[in-house]
Parts: C-alpha cells; sequence; structure tokens
C-alpha cells in the first residue's frame, strides 16, 4: 500500500486560504449584523438585485429632496415672518396717521409722525433684506446681493434719497416754489399721487409716485424709479420639492406690496414735520393713510402667497415621507436578515476562525530541528 506524504507547507497553505474565506465571511456577516441588512444583494438577490438597486437610488433622490426642502422651509419662514412684521409696522403707522389728521404740521404731533415713520422705513429695509445663510430671501434668483438699498447712508445719499430731492427740486421749479411749505393741498395731491400715465401733463422728474413703480436702471442714478430701491431680480426663486413638482418658492422685493409700503413710509419720513400749509399737510396724512393701508392690504396678501408655499412643501413632504416608507418595507422584505440566524452565523464562524488560527499555529511549531 502507498502512502502519500504531505509537507507542512501543503497543510499551511491549505488552512491560509481557509482562514482567508472565513475572514472575508465574517466580515459580511458582520455587516449584516451591524446593518440588520444583506451584505451584498449583488451576490445574494441575482438578476433581481437591480430593481433593489433602482430603489436604493430613488431612496437617496428622497433623501436629497428632503434635504433640500429644510432650506426651502428656512428660507418661507424667514420671509413670512419678515412680511407679518412689516404688516404690523404698517399698522402702527397707519394709527400714527389718523391721529396725525388732527395735528397741525411743524407741531409735536407731525414731529412724532416723522420719526414713527423713519423707524419703520428703516425697519421695512431691514426685514426686505432678510437672508438665510447668505441669501437673501426677497431677492428673486439673485439671492446673492441685497435686494433693498439703505435710504438714509450717511455721509453720502444714497440714489433713493437722491430721486426724492430731485422730483422735489423739479416740481417746485415748475411751478414757480422756493420751498415745499409753499406748496397747496392740489399740488402736493398732485406731487405725490400723480404720474405720466394718470397726469400726462406732468414729467416723470417730477413725479413722486414713479420713483415706486418698475423702470429700467440708468447708467449715472438716480434713475427716478423703483431700480433706485431695488436690486432684486423680478423672477422669483424655484425648487424641486418633490420628485415630480417644481414649485415658486420665494417672493421678491420688487412685489408692489414693497413699493407701496416704502412709499407710504417715505413720504411720511420726508414731509411730515416741513412745516406745510394747513391744507398741503392734510393732504399729506390723507395719502400717506390712502398708501399705507393699501399696502397693508397688498402684504396681507403677500403673506397669503407665501402661505402657500409654505403648506405645498410640507405636503410634499409628507408626500416624500409615505413613498420612503412605502420603499423601505419593499427593501427590507428581500434585504433585511434574521438577527438570530446572523449573530448564530457571527458566533459559528468565530469558533471556525479560532480553530483555524489554532491549526496554523501548532504547524508551523512542526520543524525537524525539534527532532534532532
Amino acid at each position: 500500500m502507498a502512502v502519500n506524504s504531505v509537507s507542512t507547507s501543503t497543510l499551511s497553505n491549505i488552512l491560509q486560504n481557509t482562514v482567508s474565506r472565513l475572514q472575508s465571511q465574517m466580515t459580511s456577516i458582520e455587516t449584516e449584523n451591524s446593518t440588520g441588512l444583506l451584505a451584498d444583494i449583488g451576490l445574494t438577490l441575482g438578476a433581481d438585485s437591480g430593481r433593489y438597486i433602482s430603489m436604493h437610488q430613488q431612496y437617496a433622490e428622497l433623501n436629497g429632496l428632503t434635504a433640500s426642502n429644510v432650506v426651502v422651509t428656512t428660507q418661507l419662514d424667514t420671509a413670512y415672518t419678515a412680511v407679518t412684521t412689516m404688516q404690523k409696522s404698517a399698522a402702527n403707522v397707519l394709527k400714527q396717521v389718523i391721529t396725525g389728521l388732527s395735528t397741525t404740521p411743524s407741531s409735536t404731533g407731525s414731529a412724532a409722525i416723522q420719526s414713527v415713520a423713519t423707524g419703520a422705513l428703516s425697519s421695512f429695509i431691514a426685514g426686505a433684506n432678510s437672508e438665510v445663510a447668505g441669501v437673501y430671501v426677497f431677492g428673486g434668483i439673485n439671492t446673492a446681493t441685497q435686494p433693498i438699498n439703505a435710504y438714509s447712508a450717511p455721509p453720502a445719499t444714497s440714489a433713493a434719497q437722491q430721486a426724492v430731492q430731485t422730483v422735489l427740486s423739479n416740481y417746485l421749479g415748475a411751478h414757480s416754489l422756493t420751498s415745499v411749505n409753499q406748496m397747496t393741498g392740489a399740488q402736493m395731491q398732485e406731487f405725490l399721487t400723480a404720474t405720466p400715465s394718470s397726469t400726462p401733463s406732468l414729467p416723470a422728474n417730477q413725479s413722486f409716485a414713479s420713483l415706486f413703480q418698475s423702470g429700467a436702471a440708468s447708467a449715472t442714478p438716480p434713475s427716478l424709479n423703483w431700480s433706485d430701491w431695488s436690486k432684486a431680480s423680478d423672477t422669483p426663486l424655484t425648487n424641486r420639492i418633490s420628485l415630480k413638482l417644481t414649485d415658486t418658492t420665494s417672493v421678491s422685493a420688487n412685489n408692489q406690496a414693497f413699493q407701496s409700503m416704502a412709499q407710504g413710509l417715505t413720504m411720511l419720513s420726508e414731509f411730515a414735520n416741513q412745516n406745510l400749509t394747513a391744507d398741503a399737510y392734510t393732504a399729506l396724512m390723507q395719502t400717506a393713510q390712502k398708501v399705507v393701508n393699501t399696502a397693508s392690504s397688498q402684504l396681507t396678501e403677500t403673506a397669503a402667497t407665501i402661505g402657500t408655499m409654505q403648506n405645498s412643501v410640507n405636503q410634499s413632504n409628507s408626500s416624500i415621507t409615505l413613498q420612503q416608507n412605502v420603499l423601505n418595507k419593499q427593501i427590507n422584505a428581500r434585504e433585511a436578515v434574521d438577527p438570530y440566524t446572523v449573530a448564530s452565523e457571527v458566533t459559528n464562524l468565530s469558533t471556525q476562525l479560532q480553530v483555524a488560527y489554532s491549526l496554523t499555529s501548532q504547524i508551523h511549531k512542526l520543524s525537524l530541528v525539534n527532532f534532532l
């Protein structure tokens, strides 16, 4: 009978291969033990794995939309807070204007109105320039540019303030007046409310109201229109808020509500305490009341628009959550592993590895030297 000899080198190589295989299996089974899912769906599911890889990709896409919607929600919340604050400011100014109708020009009452309007104008500009992580929420697609310029920027004069001074100077000159306190009630009314479209005989460079209407910027400011105030884009931001829906998610500072608010506050800030004639002062208060009241109504509509956007994003988030739950169930149905079975396999593999390590150690100790 022939006896085949087996070298210790051959035995060692066999055991090393066994250890490598067991270690690879241990890595996979430990992954399954920690994640609760198959370590290699391609190896386990075969041809059906493509479907589940697609599900994972869709789930990741939904996760991305969720993260994006968090940013959108924060921006909309900031915009809504700013607009509602403007509404409260408009209501406070209206109270002062109504009181102002019973006061006289250049009295303590008119000085108080001017002070309140000036403070409200600064607050309005700050609100219009609200930002979230460097993104101006009322800038439209010009998210990196501050949408509304400061009205008073000492020691220099802003383009918006220069525009007011220019149209006033032009109007006074055209009517042979040297000061605003010489204006009649009719003239004050015309100056504050008339535009070339409503009064063709009035040039645009003599119209206060034209300063708060959209228009192109000139090469050398002031442009005598809303571009002296705003650098916002008319185009609002849009975002993909669900797999199938891309929606408008911002309001531009070129919105009429912002223009009306700036118009009402500016006329009070500039002229309420200018020692006007009684008729001119009454015309100013009545016009301001109408403009600020219009601004307040427009701001209410703007807040409602933002609220609709918030609701749309919230509904999309709810839909995304439902889709993720469905995907999770489908994925887990095929890829989830039995934790008890996996734990048992971990124990068995650990035992086999320990035996393999022990045998390898014993074989490495075999040497003819020990028997000589």
